[in-house]
């Protein structure tokens, strides 16, 4: 029997509209865990030196002047970036039409240690930075976010998550339209004085004044693309020259001046952000370097505490954690080595880390999610660290118990892998494999693009006997392929705008690939 073809059932689709849970849900559904290879999170760096010698040419990124980026009474501005110093005075994003003076629009950056944001409404009221933020001075990122409500006139800052400034804008009216392009890198009324420099990542524009626990929750975490209010997001791990895909479904593609000089790149990010998978899982945090204040442990209600070695101002290495949610003991994905009685947690913790990350795992019994099918305390030889890449993978026992207390199972001095992590319990002694053994995927040499998509998405090195399946999110197959050449095209012309998922399987392994269709 022959498969769909795009064309062939495209009306059939039914993309609902649904909550980000939901859509977390049916994502792990759809790639059955087995996804081997993740898009590389990349980031806009603009090395000073370079720039400052060779012309300190202007560098932004002009997202258009679609009237979505008029966001009026409502709107969220956020951005992780790691500035050469934050001690300047540097704009990094904004949408000004220039009047003397300035009367209309907004603009995000920092100044002296703290954030620096400034609304305009229609009385011409000026209200600079609304509080004090104090960041490190250099050599870290700070995830930066300004949001202002009509309805209560407040404008406020936060830094990684905390409330740094707050202010009212009386009266609290609107902020002013104008025509002018949203700009990212720069002032928006001036594209040579305020030149931001340094590495950024994930900007998100919002018509919706975020609230601190909605910025917490996702601070980590890439998006989906399509969360309501979001007006566009620049993740840039598509950006290519002077292309920078807006990996929203609204579709506003930036360019970026200059994008030739030896001074700019789309360099690997350091900024604590998972990668897809981790945006399945629940209260997702991060170890990063930050400030000179506990930047190395996290402690979490979720049953893990992880204390990893990063030293002081590496802004390259960092844990981003979270866990399925889950509660109780299970006997499946045992390890080969076939551990007797083995039981282990359902929950798991997965881990993405920048960099070699090495220092401690603690797994607290009372906020585990464990039952009775695992002892409280016992001989240490019988408790092992589980570990896996893929959650249809195996668990390898890739840590005895360091250091066993009542309730309390700890291994000392491990160096972290990305994945899924689990303790296992069996009434013997426990076969120790160690870490995983690193194979070369199949899908190594693999691309993908466009994206985002408006005609037709083209997949290359492609390995032989190949099954490329494409769905919507409400799981609906859309189209199948079983592919024997290097290349496959699969048309989006006539496909809805939204997300679609495209899953690639081949000798037993699978990767998949989130990908916007532009309006």
């Amino acid at each position: 029997m022959s498969s769909p073809s795009c064309g062939g059932i495209r009306n059939k689709l039914n993309i609902i509209d649904m909550n980000k849970t939901i859509l977390k849900l049916i994502l792990l559904l759809l790639i059955s865990g087995q996804i081997h290879a993740q898009s590389e999170n990349k980031c806009w760096s603009i090395d000073y030196l370079t720039w400052n010698t060779t012309g300190q040419p202007s560098l932004y990124i002009d997202c258009g002047n679609d009237d979505a980026f008029n966001l009026g009474g409502e709107l969220t501005l956020e951005a992780w970036v790691r500035a050469y110093t934050f001690a300047e005075n540097r704009k990094f994003m904004g949408k000004i039409l220039y009047n003397e003076p300035i009367d209309n629009g907004y603009v995000l950056g920092f100044e002296n240690l703290h954030v620096y944001a400034e609304y305009f409404n229609p009385t011409k009221q000026e209200v600079p930075r609304p509080g004090d933020g104090p960041m490190p001075p250099d050599s870290s990122f700070v995830h930066i976010v300004s949001t202002y409500s009509v309805s209560s006139g407040s404008i406020k800052s936060y830094v990684n998550g905390m409330l740094a400034g707050e202010t009212t804008m009386f009266p609290n009216t609107p902020i002013v339209s104008n025509d002018r392009p949203f700009i990212i890198g720069n002032a928006p009324w001036d594209l040579l004085s305020f030149q931001f420099y340094g590495d950024m990542d994930e900007v998100r524009i919002w018509n919706i004044a975020l609230t601190q626990q909605q910025i917490q929750a996702n601070m980590h975490n890439q998006l989906l693309g399509n969360e309501e209010g979001l007006v566009a997001y620049y993740n840039f791990n598509e950006a290519d020259g002077k292309d920078i895909p807006d990996v929203s479904i609204n579709g506003f593609d930036g360019i970026l001046s200059n994008y030739d000089h030896q001074s700019t790149s789309w360099a690997v990010s350091s900024a604590p952000v998972g990668n897809e998978i981790m945006s399945t899982m629940i209260d997702v945090d991060a170890i990063w370097y930050r400030n000179s204040e506990n930047y190395h442990k996290l402690l979490t209600d979720y049953g893990i505490i992880l204390i990893a070695n990063i030293p002081e101002k590496d802004f390259r290495k960092y844990l981003v954690s979270g866990y399925n949610g889950l509660e109780g003991t299970t006997n499946t994905f045992e390890p080969a080595t076939e551990p007797v009685n083995f039981v282990r947690t359902k929950r798991e913790w997965y881990i993405n880390k920048g960099g070699d990350v090495s220092g401690s795992f603690t797994i607290m019994y009372e906020d585990a999610g464990m039952d009775d099918g695992i002892p409280i305390s016992g001989a240490a030889g019988h408790y092992a660290l589980l570990h896996r890449s893929s959650d249809q993978d195996n668990f390898r026992a890739v840590s005895s118990i360091s250091m066993p207390f009542a309730g309390v199972f700890q291994v000392l001095n491990y160096d972290f892998e990305e994945g899924y992590y689990a303790l296992g319990y069996s009434t013997e002694e426990f076969p120790i494999q160690g870490p995983d053994d690193v194979s070369e995927s199949v899908f190594r040499n693999l691309t993908i693009g466009p994206n985002p998509v408006s005609g037709s998405l083209i997949i290359n090195c492609i390995p032989k006997n190949t099954l490329v399946s494409v769905y919507s999110t409400s799981g609906s197959l859309v189209c199948k392929h079983e592919v024997f050449n290097a290349q496959q095209q699969i048309d989006f012309t006539n496909l809805k705008a939204g997300i679609y998922f495209v899953k690639i399987e081949s000798n037993n392994q699978k990767i998949v690939r989130k990908i916007i269709r532009n309006k």
